[in-house]
Parts: structure tokens; sequence; C-alpha cells
């Protein structure tokens, strides 16, 4: 399910109208980003957790010269779904 499904979703099963259902799906998922960026964590109960968590990329090594060079710390969003949802 992408971003559109899920406003067709909304729209159907609440009778909202297209403009309504983006606005709720779109102001959700920016408030997700928010609490992840301001706490690193966001919980909804029922449903799971999303952690920021840090990863470090894959080096590399030149084979010219023989050097490493190390990769860049990214930041991923881990998603650890509720027990509820995994014995669905």
């Amino acid at each position: 399910m992408n971003r559109s499904d899920l406003v067709v979703f909304l729209k159907e099963r609440t009778g909202l109208s297209t403009q309504e259902a983006e606005w709720f799906v779109r102001q959700f998922f920016e408030t997700l980003a928010q609490g992840l960026k301001r706490d690193g964590r966001v919980e909804l109960r029922g449903f799971g957790v999303f952690k920021l968590s840090n990863r470090r990329q894959a080096g590399f090594q030149n084979p010219k010269d023989g050097r490493y060079y190390g990769g860049m710390d990214l930041k991923t969003i881990k998603f650890y779904p509720s027990t509820a949802i995994e014995e669905e």
C-alpha cells in the first residue's frame, strides 16, 4: 500500500473528501517525521514503534592505491510491530 492507496482507503472508510483525506495523511506523516527528529522514537500503541537508527555505510578499497575509504553514517527508520499486529 502506498500513500495514494492510503488516501483512497481512508476516503472510502470515513466518507472524507479526497482533499481532506490527503490532508490527514500528509499531516500524519509530517507529525511522524517531526517526532522522529525530536525524540528519535514514535510509539503508536497497538500498532508499533518507529525508531531512528544510525547505520554505517559499507566502505571500499581503492584498487589503484590500496587505500581504504570508510563509509558514512546513515540514518534509517526501523519499525517494530506490536505483538497485537504480529499475532494477526
